[in-house]
């Protein structure tokens, strides 16, 4: 599959509706960092030996016990010898692919928010569309958010309403349920694959890396209002008062309507990904 140019993304491009893509923007980042604890046994104290006092006593009778049972040692299971993985060709990988994006989180499911076909290239072109603070939905399968966006009016005003934050608690959620090793785990059995697909797209392969930093940098440099955001309705989509804050890239305008606290949470996890990539690429 080759992504048409039409598919392409730009650099300025509408908002999007749904929130459905910052989870993926971190999960198809693929990077984590690994922890290393290093256990010091304690020190033991050679026994001393005593000498035992001679005294002159009459010889005791000796006294004989039953025999004990010999013991028995335990037998250790063998650890599992992990098999290596054979990476398929990127045409037939989308089976192989599925099956480890499932195992990232505790529920298993997933591989329902990618397209069925063509994951790898797909989650590539949506990784270089982030990159550039754009959005492209025709790459994903992500569920949207229930209900509708709610803003309250007030002093003559239109404020976002808290209450439209509820709506991304699954977003939110399921980020925070993946599992951070097997995300390293996963991007490095499957790089070549994906700076296959990256090259596809017209760039260098080996400037994946940057694109994903560049995504998460994106998330990162969002910023958090301490104040109630203000609207403005001038059709029938809603836009930020704060001309500062309309002109952000669509990427960070959703980041917004989610609201502070996930806001902060996918920002701290993007920060734990960002780091964990440039320590691998130093070592």
């Amino acid at each position: 599959m080759q992504i048409s140019p039409d598919e392409r993304p730009e650099r300025s491009a509408s908002t999007s509706a749904s929130g459905k893509w910052i989870i993926l923007a971190i999960g198809l980042c693929i990077l984590a960092g690994l922890v290393y604890f290093v256990l010091m046994p304690d020190t033991l104290q050679k026994p001393v030996e005593i000498q035992p006092e001679i005294l002159a006593i009459e010889e005791p009778k000796l006294i004989t016990h039953p025999a004990s049972a010999p013991v028995e040692d335990i037998p250790q299971q063998p650890e599992p010898i992990e098999q290596p993985l054979i990476l398929p060709t990127l045409d037939d990988s989308d089976i192989e692919a599925r099956l480890r994006l499932n195992s990232l989180t505790p529920a298993g499911t997933l591989e329902k928010w990618f397209h069925t076909d063509h994951l790898i290239r797909r989650s590539i072109t949506l990784i270089d569309g982030l990159s550039r603070g754009v959005l492209l939905q025709k790459m994903i399968n992500a569920p949207s958010p229930k209900g509708k966006f709610i803003a309250t009016k007030k002093e003559g005003k239109l404020w976002v309403d808290p209450v439209n934050y509820q709506r991304y608690n699954y977003l939110t959620d399921t980020l925070n349920a993946i599992d951070s090793n097997k995300l390293v785990e996963l991007f490095h059995q499957f790089r070549p694959l994906l700076e296959q697909a990256y090259g596809e797209l017209g760039y260098p392969p080996e400037d994946l890396d940057n694109a994903i930093i560049a995504a998460l940098d994106q998330i990162l440099s969002t910023p958090i209002p301490v104040t109630p955001v203000a609207l403005t309705q001038e059709s029938v989509h809603y836009q930020y008062a704060d001309s500062r804050l309309e002109a952000l890239p669509p990427i960070q305008k959703q980041l917004l309507r989610m609201g502070p606290e996930h806001t902060q949470k996918i920002q701290k996890k993007a920060s734990e990904l960002r780091a964990s990539l440039l320590n691998r690429k130093r070592g």
